[in-house]
């Protein structure tokens, strides 16, 4: 079955269904959405969570001994997987059986980019949809993107002016990411009433070094700008899963764009929700990036994502690499 994002705390409040795909190229949503069912599983009595990153050389034999494995330390599992490019190398094969034998004790969650039509016409993608649920996550576009802040301003504990949401709006240009940081961040000052003198004020300090600004040094390839912000940002004690979420969500709209070509590029901006303003950091990169070099980007943000769970390496360093790839500085360098 098809959910809506807003209709998933009521079908969560009736029970887990025994698989979910979450698709989308919204970071934070899709993060969210991932822990509401995350929250209702423990809920229902799933303690144990197994994480699998199906990504290029993948043996799907793994999920199908992780759904028939007993577990030593809990009767029912939660098990992840998430698949960096939408498509299973095996043809959705190993999908397709843990989908027709399935495991009482487990529920299957899926995380993916946006899916494409093409991709939810495959036999993987339909099994699961009929035996689950689909939530595909939208972005929020410019019309929508005043609401969801005062929501999540109300969420925080605050409230707002018409004026200063708007000006909000326009000063985080669609990166929610931003407005969940600022949020905070004004939360934590005490405030109980947003003026739009604070977002001024708010919104500025914060300009010149965050993760979006990281993102864009490095479309427009800057690697000093990019480097210097980077620093920063590691010693400010930000979080390399957020720059990593910023990057990432670049990364996979060049990748939409770039199939998109130079003469329909508009309406891969318009598909995207790229606005005008946020648009020359693109073509910059779009005409500095090979398809190839755009998957070497993504598979290198598939090593941070391991590196921040803990698989031994530096996610900072992988960082740093990553900001060079997507300046183009190898290229250039060889």
């Amino acid at each position: 079955m098809k959910l809506k994002t807003e209709q998933l705390g009521a079908h969560l409040q009736k029970g887990l269904s025994p698989f979910y795909i979450i698709s989308g190229d919204e970071p934070l949503l899709v993060e969210e959405t991932c822990h509401q069912i995350r929250l209702a599983a423990k809920k229902y009595g799933i303690e144990e969570r197994e994480l699998l990153h199906a990504e290029a050389g993948f043996d799907w034999t793994q999920l199908l001994d992780e759904t028939n494995a007993m577990s030593l330390f809990a009767s029912r599992r939660l098990l992840e997987v998430r698949i960096p490019n939408g498509k299973p190398s095996d043809k959705g094969k190993a999908l397709l059986e843990v989908v027709s034998n399935p495991n009482p004790d487990n529920v299957v969650l899926i995380v993916t980019p946006r899916l494409d039509a093409a991709t939810q016409k495959t036999k993987w993608f339909k099994a699961i949809e009929s035996a689950g649920a689909f939530i595909a996550i939208w972005p929020i576009d410019r019309n929508q993107l005043p609401g969801w802040l005062q929501r999540r301003i109300q969420a925080a504990g605050m409230s707002a002016s018409q004026d200063a949401v708007a000006l909000f709006a326009q000063r985080i240009e669609g990166n929610l990411l931003a407005g969940i940081q600022e949020i905070e961040k004004m939360r934590m000052m005490g405030t109980q009433q947003i003026s739009a003198e604070l977002v001024e004020e708010v919104t500025a300090d914060s300009a010149r070094y965050d993760a979006f600004s990281l993102a864009d040094s490095c479309l427009l390839g800057n690697i000093g700008d990019a480097s210097r912000i980077l620093s920063h940002l590691k010693a400010e004690g930000h979080e390399a899963i957020m720059i990593l979420g910023a990057l990432l969500r670049k990364i996979r709209q060049l990748i939409s764009l770039q199939a998109y070509g130079p003469q329909r590029l508009t309406e891969g901006f318009k598909s995207q929700n790229i606005w005008p303003k946020q648009q020359p950091p693109f073509k910059s990169a779009l005409s500095r990036l090979s398809q190839a070099e755009l998957f070497e980007c993504l598979q290198t943000a598939e090593q941070i994502d391991r590196a921040i769970k803990g698989d031994g390496n530096d996610p900072w360093l992988l960082l740093s690499r990553l900001t060079e790839l997507l300046t183009g500085v190898r290229m250039l360098a060889s």
